[in-house]
Formats: structure tokens, sequence, C-alpha cells
């Protein structure tokens, strides 16, 4: 029998999308110096996190770094520095896997008038997949995930986290996005 409750799961197919960019923020998540190993899983996001980061600086998005906190003080707790971070661009180091949990994201994201945040990273079935459960259920941001601008351990694990943005219940899956990187067209003065 097949459950009445279950949500209907579509497949992603990622659209283009044309982005405010004066109320958007861009997230870089758990991008460390270790990103410079081609043998660490996340490597495999640097050229197009790269690229894309050069076309959110020149639109003037509010860009948010982390590392992992398992990183802190070591030679690899660091933005991976082919990123080439500005001082102006917001790097914490949080706790929790959901970076909005001690409130600082929040704090620095209320100076400005943003309502939507364009997610990257990796660990998307931890990074990802919580602090997007909480921009959109607590702080009601809409949510682009660049689905080539995610990455996990294991395919399985990035898959985990995309279905869950597709089976919120309550009507949240209609705050996310899903698009590629070159997809994204930024717009200023919209």
């Amino acid at each position: 029998m097949k459950d009445p409750y279950a949500p209907e799961i579509k497949p992603i197919v990622p659209k283009p999308i044309t982005i405010n960019a004066q109320k958007s923020a861009l997230f870089v998540l758990e991008l460390s110096q270790l990103c410079g190993d081609p043998e660490y899983p996340a490597s495999v996001l640097v050229p197009g996190i790269t690229k894309l980061l050069e076309r959110a600086r020149d639109a003037g998005l509010l860009i948010v770094f982390t590392v992992p906190p398992t990183f802190r003080g070591k030679p690899h707790g660091q933005v991976f520095s082919g990123f080439k971070r500005k001082p102006s661009e917001f790097f914490f180091i949080p706790n929790e896997f959901d970076k909005f949990a001690n409130g600082q994201l929040q704090k620095h994201l209320s100076l400005y008038d943003i309502d939507t945040i364009i997610l990257t990273g990796y660990r998307s079935n931890m990074a990802i997949l919580y602090t997007a459960t909480t921009a959109v259920q607590t702080y009601n941001y809409k949510v682009i995930i660049p689905i080539d601008g995610i990455a996990a351990t294991t395919d399985y694990e990035k898959e985990y986290g995309l279905y869950h943005f597709r089976t919120f219940p309550g009507g949240y899956p209609e705050r996310f996005s899903f698009t590629k990187l070159d997809m994204m067209d930024f717009v200023v003065n919209c």
C-alpha cells in the first residue's frame, strides 16, 4: 500500500536563476585549506566556487565563509587561500553544523537587507542541510542550491541532503531553488 502522506519527490532539474545581488548572500561553508589537496573530497568544488566568488564579488554580494570547528587552531583551519578572501568578507568558525545555531551569523545578516541565501560548500548532509533548514524554517529565507556547488564524502550523503530539501513538510520545499553554478545571473538594483 502506498503511504498517502508520503511527499511526492520530483527529480531535481537545475534551472537558470536571476538573483538580486543587493538582497542575497553567498555562503561558502567548510571549504578550508584542505581544498588544496586533490585527494580531499571537497577539492572538486574549488574551480566552480572560485569562478562564482569572482562573479559574486563583481555584483557586490555579501559573502560568508566558514571552516569546520575541528580545524580551529590548525594550519588548515583557514578559508582556502585560492578563494582570495577579502577582509570585508565575513569569516567565522561556528561549533555547530547549523551555522545559525549560536546567533552570530544571523546577527551579521541582520545588518543587511538579505532575503536569499546561496548555499555552497562541503558536507551537504550536515553543514548545508542544517543551515538550510534553519534558514527557511526560522528566518524565512529563500535558499538557492547550486547542485554542482555542494559536495559530501559520498554521493549518497550528497543525495541525502538534497532529498530533505524536497520533502520538508509545510510548504518549505517551495523556498528552495536548484540550479548550477554557471546558471546563476546576478542583477543589481532590481
